[in-house]
């Protein structure tokens, strides 16, 4: 596999006082009972029912189509859950407007999880059994993706991870849980390694959290590279990366942070901090505002690389982002993306499957080939994983795009790989 646009070579800013950021949590419970103008709906509903597959008939019953919606609304994991309801509802939104699905509404149920696995699985369990919910989407944390794709294959109700690349997350057994914003930590490592092979890097060294994740990004690098990477394994909770990164040589041309998403931020400040200046450190896929907000400077001109599947350089992609804009008033970015992809594709495999049947809603997102804001269109394999995606490696600028001129970062892409072929759900 050969990637384009192969990273142009830079060094570090020399800057000092970058902030940390601690990254572990999200999903959470309750609300208000409110709803929003997009048809979302906060917390308990008080709606009725037994379960997400009634009504196979495919309309006429006029009751609003319920998704489902599990969100990292406190804690750490926030700014993922807010990008992603915020895009959710702006698609559900532009759904509604031109008339539904089925000739039926579609609405938003949402919960906080606190990236909790077993209170996912209850509010999980809580939409399909007593709000009707035909779909779910949202989980971002691991762990969390773990136990809720078990719990939609125990209730043969679909569901569209926002995040959650553990390789784990999908196995033989799961056939209701699809990818939708991160591709599996061994494709990740797959398209890095050509990243590597591309620019010629011969001294890489990685940091890795001791979890589900980072294990499965370790496994990737020891899979996919072909030159020697210097792993170091940290907790998952660590903030003070120092006496690992001491353990490199000064000249280090590339670190992969991507295997420990709590600590990449810090990882990358204080690496600076250090005085190292590999030419690149590839994080996970950050909203781009957390970023920003967290290395500054930095994060323009550091070589912190930003990861996502939502191809910013389209048409497509501006197109939505400006009417998003001139909606909401707040930037479009790659995470809002995925919760407007998530909600759009929802859309489309309803009518598709002419049902709001879950099994059938599944079967339709299966078969789908849905052209939207990714490079290619959207397939999947029987499993849910994502087929022939092209993963994009780019550097926040701090130029606004054309599309939102009051927008705070823009983007400049450095790599980007051929379509990647999908992960067999047996590894």
């Amino acid at each position: 596999m050969v990637g384009k646009n192969p990273i142009r070579r830079r060094n570090f800013v020399k800057l000092s006082g970058v902030a940390g950021v601690g990254l572990l949590a999200g999903c959470a419970g309750g609300g208000s009972g409110t709803e929003d103008g997009a048809g979302t709906t906060e917390g308990e509903t008080g709606g009725g029912g037994t379960t997400g597959q009634t009504d196979s008939s495919g309309g006429g019953s006029g009751e609003p189509i319920v998704i489902g919606s599990l969100q990292p609304l406190s804690g750490s994991f926030t700014p993922w859950g807010n990008a992603h309801r915020a895009g959710l509802a702006f698609a559900i939104q532009e759904v509604n407007e031109a008339g539904g699905v089925l000739g039926r509404q579609l609405e938003i149920v949402e919960s906080d999880t606190q990236s909790d696995a077993g209170q996912a699985d209850t509010i999980f369990r809580r939409f399909v059994e007593q709000e009707n919910a035909v779909a779910t989407v949202g989980p971002v944390s691991s762990d969390v993706g773990i136990r809720t794709a078990r719990t939609a294959q125990e209730l043969e109700v679909p569901m569209l991870l926002h995040m959650s690349g553990t390789n784990q997350a999908i196995t033989p057994e799961t056939t209701y849980t699809f990818r939708v914003g991160l591709l599996p930590a061994a494709t990740t490592m797959q398209a890095q390694a050509s990243l590597v092979a591309e620019a010629g890097y011969s001294n890489v060294g990685a940091i890795i959290g001791d979890y589900a994740w980072g294990r499965s990004v370790e496994a990737g690098i020891q899979q996919h590279f072909d030159v020697d990477v210097n792993v170091q394994a940290a907790p998952v909770g660590a903030s003070d990366f120092r006496s690992f990164i001491r353990r490199y040589p000064q000249d280090l041309e590339m670190m992969v942070a991507t295997g420990h998403p709590p600590g990449s931020l810090s990882i990358a400040g204080q690496l600076n901090e250090l005085g190292y200046s590999p030419e690149v450190v590839t994080g996970p896929s950050f909203p781009p505002g957390v970023i920003a907000g967290a290395l500054g400077d930095l994060a323009f001109e550091g070589g912190f690389t930003h990861v996502h599947n939502t191809d910013v350089y389209s048409d497509e992609f501006a197109e939505v982002a400006r009417r998003f804009g001139e909606a909401t008033g707040n930037q479009f970015d790659t995470h809002t993306a995925y919760g407007y992809v998530s909600g759009k594709m929802l859309a489309q495999a309803i009518e598709d499957a002419g049902s709001t049947d879950s099994t059938a809603i599944a079967d339709a997102i299966r078969n789908i080939k849905f052209d939207t804001l990714f490079a290619n269109p959207i397939e999947y394999t029987e499993n849910g994983e994502l087929k022939n995606q092209v993963q994009i490696y780019s550097q926040l600028t701090s130029e606004a795009p054309s599309y939102f001129p009051e927008g705070n970062f823009g983007f400049e892409e450095q790599f980007r790989t051929d379509a990647l072929p999908a992960l067999p759900a047996d590894q």
